[in-house]
């Protein structure tokens, strides 16, 4: 990966593994980046890297060069979790989980498509979720954001061209097409022009805290912005409208004030 940010991210205090994850789904880094920035030491970062390298969650993408030449690994989080769905009865309590935010009847179903890309981002995150549970209590909604974003950048931006309201346009033909979900354009007030609605990749009803796949739908967003326009525009955090069929909001308004605001609307 080429444009790897200088500067490191603010990490909250927690579990140890659970930072490691969340920044190594990011972006590469090494272990002594790692330890500087958790401000934790290498033995112990070693450690974690180590059994997360055993589970088959993160692997080496590269090496970069440090003092005296020394070259360290660097890590990151697999593109394709390799594990499988929950088959014994041991994985009920993560089928509970999962059974307010994935419909696996709709993955069964989905996997008779032609549409490939849809399919496999909904395995994607049927598999993502199910294993993270293992690994961390607090941060999924972090990682599963941040995995967006890069599908947002690295699959979904070069596709398009540079301007926004076509650019828009496209991901909603992209979405459909895909199987990804439906996006209907609505009339948008002032502050708000337009808005989008998303009904996407199984989530329905989400929780309070908007679920995994709102925050996954949120990154792809932010990353397809991103790759296009740099900072020029944010997004906000959500709201939630409804309630038989919830539609989750994230504002979608230009980093200058000046600028016109748009909110997408992912139902």
């Amino acid at each position: 990966m080429d444009n790897i940010s200088s500067k490191h991210p603010q990490v909250d205090k927690g579990r140890v593994r659970e930072n490691i994850i969340n920044l190594l789904s990011q972006q590469p880094y090494s272990l002594t980046d790692l330890s500087r920035i958790l401000k934790v030491s290498k033995p112990t970062i070693s450690y974690h890297l180590t059994n997360l390298s055993k589970n088959g969650i993160i692997r080496v993408i590269g090496t970069k060069s440090g003092r005296g030449g020394f070259r360290s690994k660097l890590y990151i989080l697999k593109e394709n979790l390799d594990k499988n769905l929950p088959i014994s009865s041991s994985d009920t309590h993560y089928l509970d989980l999962l059974s307010g935010i994935f419909e696996s009847n709709k993955l069964e179903w989905e996997m008779e498509k032609k549409h490939n890309l849809g399919n496999k981002l909904q395995i994607f995150l049927y598999q993502s979720f199910r294993l993270l549970r293992n690994v961390t209590k607090t941060r999924h909604h972090d990682i599963f954001r941040n995995y967006g974003k890069r599908v947002g950048k690295e699959v979904i931006a070069t596709k398009f061209d540079k301007n926004i309201k076509n650019n828009l346009n496209m991901l909603t033909d992209f979405f459909e097409e895909n199987d990804i979900g439906n996006i209907k354009l609505q009339l948008g007030d002032e502050k708000y022009h337009p808005e989008y609605k998303f009904q996407c990749l199984g989530c329905f009803q989400a929780r309070e805290n908007g679920g995994p796949v709102c925050n996954f739908t949120k990154g792809i967003i932010e990353g397809f912005l991103e790759y296009n326009y740099g900072k020029r525009y944010e997004i906000g955090e959500r709201r939630k409208e409804g309630t038989l069929y919830e539609s989750c909001v994230f504002p979608m308004r230009r980093s200058k004030k000046r600028g016109r605001a748009e909110a997408i609307n992912i139902e």
